[in-house]
């Protein structure tokens, strides 16, 4: 080998060491105070990954539905804020059918799902009732939902069992995308993360996503995680008396959200729950038969040093829009969220439910609910606040804030992404998502998702800015009524918002604009069957697999 090749070699042998550095240091680190998860010792079964999507019966409402490019909507909600903001946006509000045909449930007292039956309904006066979706006016083309009416016994909406055939034609823009919301349901989320991080380990690829979202969590009806909850509860009451035991861990209800169906586990309630799953001589923990009243509740690991303001305990909200989900186009607003306090300083000792919840706290005293709406800071404004802590302020948004709050946002779509199984163009969803962070600043976690969230700021001064997110929706829905929903071009989107910028794009070569190495862009979309089903799914795979 003569000094030509010698060197050569010698710089290839430098370079991939260079590369193993870098590679090395480039793993994202854990959040200091964020524990992996306990995960669920089940075998995923992969593979069932697609949904027929219904096509529209002769005679059907969809059958006759055509596109006339008119900015027309239909809204379950005709008085509420955001429909009459679309009015200012242009859009004209149409009434329902007084009379049609309406698909019931035959008993009223047996929900199933295989008996129902079409009725002709004469007269109808309230928008808000069971048959609403099945009396819109064929001139909509914009269909904006707060509610779903017509559920099951399991709470279920047979409604959507008819996207497609009698409201939501293809064409037709919704405010809904059929399984996009399981992450709003607290229980499904942690089960989701937890098939998230299962999939990325089985790949070999755990750097892409450690820890958790959220602060550490159980899921009470799962064993493991029960017996682990309790495990923690013994640690704390070894170790504290009835006065001294702070708040370190709550109970959450799934479907509840501001604050209610929350509980806090002081001495009294660790001991009670103890009781309960081990007995009073501390016998083997009884994890497999959970009570019927805890199997669907989370127990989370509680922020006991939360960043204060005025003393006081808050969250955060922002807000994110998923404007097509397949290829995925998510968005989020930094500039438009706020804050909300808790009703009194903070405490970690107190048993007082308001000292530690920041939603609906404020109750009939007029000078206590001025004070929390003083306080609604967007992100920039929060930063502001505690600049003499941070120092440059707006570099920790740039360092801290926004990175954080992006991966967690792109995190919590692509683990539940696999439930996006409608692949239309015009079918969108917009939530409201809250953070919390702790006193040194630098963690932030997922608290919960909220779908269609309410737009109607407590502080009237700050009501433009979410405003501003109606007006982004509008503009969205008149560029797929513009197109015809068949066709979606993100850039010509993306130039004419306001409030949202984008988060995730797979039209794009780097669908996460940066915040997810390479090697971590694997899309997860096959469907894991063992993992609960989004409501809104349910209905429409039972009628698809009833016609087959």
């Amino acid at each position: 080998m003569d000094v030509k090749d010698k060197t050569y070699s010698a710089l290839i042998l430098i370079l991939i060491c260079i590369w193993s550095v870098v590679l090395i240091f480039s793993i994202p680190k854990p959040q200091s105070d964020i524990q992996a998860p306990l995960l669920i010792k089940t075998n995923a079964k992969i593979g069932e990954n697609s949904l027929t999507f219904p096509h529209s019966e002769p005679g059907s409402y969809c059958d006759s539905w055509k596109n006339t490019k008119t900015k027309t909507v239909w809204t379950d909600r005709p008085s509420a804020y955001s429909s009459l903001k679309l009015i200012d946006f242009g859009w004209n509000m149409l009434k329902s059918n007084k009379n049609g045909k309406a698909l019931q449930f035959i008993n009223p007292n047996n929900l199933n799902y295989d008996e129902t039956e079409w009725k002709t309904v004469s007269k109808a006066q309230f928008q808000e009732t069971n048959e609403a979706l099945f009396l819109i006016p064929k001139e909509a083309n914009v269909i904006f939902t707060r509610m779903y009416w017509y559920g099951d016994s399991d709470n279920n909406n047979i409604q959507t069992a008819r996207l497609g055939i009698d409201y939501a034609c293809p064409g037709q823009i919704f405010n809904h995308i059929p399984g996009a919301s399981a992450f709003c349901r607290k229980d499904y989320l942690q089960e989701y993360i937890l098939d998230y991080q299962r999939r990325y380990a089985s790949l070999g690829l755990f750097h892409c996503f450690t820890g958790s979202l959220t602060p550490k969590s159980y899921i009470m009806n799962e064993p493991e995680h029960c017996k682990a909850f309790i495990d923690e509860l013994e640690r704390q009451t070894d170790k504290f008396n009835s006065k001294n035991m702070p708040i370190e861990w709550i109970l959450k209800s799934p479907l509840q959200h501001k604050g209610y169906g929350i509980q806090l586990i002081d001495f009294e309630k660790a001991n009670y729950y103890i009781n309960l799953y081990r007995g009073n001589l501390r016998k083997e923990i009884n994890c497999y038969n959970v009570a019927e009243e805890d199997k669907h509740l989370i127990a989370q690991k509680y922020i006991s040093n939360p960043a204060l303001i005025q003393g006081r305990k808050f969250d955060f909200r922002v807000f994110a829009i998923i404007i097509n989900s397949d290829p995925l186009v998510a968005l989020w607003a930094p500039e438009n969220g706020h804050t909300r306090l808790s009703d009194q300083e903070f405490d970690k000792l107190s048993s007082d439910f308001t000292t530690h919840i920041t939603a609906n706290v404020a109750g009939a005293n007029p000078d206590s609910l001025e004070f929390l709406k003083s306080y609604r800071f967007n992100l920039r404004e929060i930063a502001y606040y505690f600049r003499d802590i941070l120092g440059d302020h707006e570099a920790w948004l740039e360092r801290v804030a926004f990175p954080q709050i992006k991966k967690n946002l792109i995190h919590m779509f692509r683990s539940t992404q696999q439930n996006f199984l409608i692949k239309r163009i015009g079918l969108m969803e917009f939530y409201g998502v809250d953070f919390i962070m702790n006193d040194t600043l630098e963690n932030i976690y997922l608290l919960e998702s909220n779908r269609r969230p309410d737009v109607q700021e407590k502080n009237p001064n700050l009501q433009y800015r979410e405003d501003m997110l109606l007006e982004d929706f509008s503009t969205v829905a008149e560029y797929f009524l513009k197109t015809g929903a068949n066709s979606i071009n993100t850039n010509e989107i993306f130039r004419s918002l306001k409030a949202f910028k984008p988060l995730i794009d797979e039209t794009k070569n780097d669908p996460y604009f940066g915040v997810l190495p390479i090697e971590c862009r694997i899309p997860f979309k096959d469907l894991n069957t063992n993992l609960p089903t989004d409501p809104m799914i349910a209905p429409l795979k039972h009628y698809v697999n009833s016609k087959e």
